[in-house]
């Protein structure tokens, strides 16, 4: 579950930039009771997780001010679709230096998303097994921009390419006819998956948002890919070819 979280944080990055502003953010601060400074390149992560089983939901996380001590501050955009929900929810986080857990809370802080107020995480020591941070395989799928010629059969349309690309960490972004996205990918034997995507709340023609969302559709439904020189197909469980893409001419 660990390594889940940690992906999916790293995935949701971006979610405090303005050019994602979201309707709600949470917001409070972390500190620890060890007498010891931080580790100049340390960063924090907070993550949303469901209670009581500690399911990850979504998450941010972004370096420590050289010099900065605890406690520190944080502020955490949220989807606005979470509010209203009979889930319980909780915030969890780590301070790390790269991959290394140095400080994490191991009980998850209830938190009210219906009427949320700043929230204090105490965080302690971390003294557990380290997560694996395995290397990426290096394929022809990583580090090129793809342009999407098809979904679901169906040529696309719009001025403005749909794209997608796939960095060496697995975090993925693009153009999806509308608005600029980004999500994270799994790619593990074989199989590709994508994770729920954020974007920019920008407004087109219809057309154009009826396509885009079956452009999301289709990435939620990738199991898996094809890829044969500059071509690639995007795969459902079944195989059947959902996206279609070629490589962008640099």
């Amino acid at each position: 579950m660990l390594t889940r979280l940690i992906s999916i944080v790293m995935s949701l990055l971006l979610l405090s930039s303005s050019a994602f502003a979201q309707s709600l953010s949470l917001t409070g601060e972390v500190t620890y009771r060890e007498r010891m400074a931080l580790p100049a390149g340390a960063s924090l992560y907070i993550g949303l997780v469901t209670l009581p089983d500690g399911r990850p939901v979504l998450g941010a996380g972004s370096s420590v001010p050289s010099g900065a001590q605890p406690p520190l501050q944080f502020a955490l955009a949220i989807r606005s679709d979470l509010t209203g929900s009979k889930k319980s929810y909780g915030l969890v986080a780590d301070i790390r230096l790269g991959s290394t857990i140095l400080f994490r809370n191991d009980v998850a802080v209830p938190v009210d998303l219906n009427s949320p107020s700043p929230t204090t995480i105490v965080v302690s020591r971390y003294t557990g097994a380290q997560p694996v941070v395995e290397p990426v395989i290096e394929t022809g799928l990583i580090g090129a921009t793809w342009q999407v010629t098809s979904i679901a059969g169906t040529p696309v349309s719009g001025s403005r390419p749909i794209t997608l690309s796939i960095a060496s960490d697995l975090r993925v972004d693009g153009h999806a006819g509308c608005n600029d996205y980004f999500t994270q990918a799994t790619i593990e034997s074989g199989g590709l998956q994508f994770g729920l995507p954020a974007s920019t709340k920008k407004a087109c023609s219809a057309d154009l948002m009826a396509q885009e969302r079956a452009f999301f559709a289709a990435l939620d439904a990738t199991a898996s890919y094809d890829l044969t020189d500059d071509s690639l197909r995007l795969l459902d469980g079944a195989e059947i070819p959902l996206i279609g893409l070629i490589k962008a001419k640099e």
